[in-house]
């Protein structure tokens, strides 16, 4: 099981980030006043104030968990995205934290590879579809096996 490494707070307008302790309310590592960036956020309804809360906890933490497995990086990554927001700029686009999108990129292109009635194709389609992978696949996977063989003997 992962440990939490930082707990978000609100206090008022402030958003806390605070590293969570055994059996305590937690220390404050970072804290960031929204009325910085919305000046009218007390005078906000209720909801408004919890999506833009939200929304910026969001953002200041997209890319300290994607690349940072400390709480230390984690603090400075988000500083550094919030210095980047007081400035008035969007500091990018968001990471994605599981490595998800990478991985499904990553099977799309075995799959694909998996088509082609090639020596790789065939070793991949074994590995990734093995239910799929006929009788007839595996005799011409033994033929490039063998002509891969003898190219390597010649070598």
């Amino acid at each position: 099981m992962a440990v939490r490494l930082v707990k978000w707070t609100m206090d008022g307008s402030v958003l806390k980030m605070v590293k969570p302790l055994e059996n305590a309310t937690g220390e404050i590592v970072a804290e960031f006043d929204l009325i910085k960036l919305f000046p009218d956020f007390n005078d906000l309804t209720d909801v408004q104030k919890q999506v833009i809360a939200y929304g910026t906890k969001q953002k200041l933490s997209d890319k300290g968990a994607n690349e940072v497995a400390n709480l230390g990086g984690k603090v400075t990554n988000a500083k550094a995205i919030w210095a980047i927001l007081l400035e008035g700029k969007w500091s990018g686009e968001r990471m994605n934290s599981t490595g998800a999108a990478e991985n499904k990129k990553i099977l799309g292109i075995a799959k694909e590879a998996a088509k082609a009635v090639t020596l790789q194709g065939l070793m991949m389609k074994q590995l990734i579809a093995p239910d799929t992978f006929t009788s007839e696949d595996q005799v011409k996977l033994n033929e490039f096996l063998q002509i891969a063989a003898a190219a390597a003997a010649k070598k």
